[in-house]
């Protein structure tokens, strides 16, 4: 099933990598990634959509969540996500 998630980070060198690797480490297929500033100039937020089942999704998130340099990832329900919001098909 896909999924979309949101990350919030700290706009620094690496920081994109660290969570795309921790999330490819884990054996999911990122389908789609769009970065954008927030109101924060020091902080960034990625979306992204996956593709596996909720429940490991869900231990993915508090993986992320746990990383130094994160100051949130969340699910989000797909009647809020706008396609457009997560990049055109």
């Amino acid at each position: 099933m896909t999924h979309y998630i949101t990350v919030e980070m700290v706009n620094r060198f690496g920081e994109l990598a660290r969570v795309v690797n921790l999330i490819s480490g884990r054996g999911f297929n990122i389908e789609k990634l769009h970065i954008d500033k927030t109101a924060t100039p020091d902080i960034s937020k990625a979306k992204l959509l996956l593709d596996g089942e909720k429940d490991k999704i869900d231990i993915l998130l508090k993986q992320i969540n746990r990383q130094v340099r994160v100051t949130e990832a969340r699910l989000v329900a797909e009647t809020e996500a706008r396609e457009d919001e997560f990049c055109s098909r």
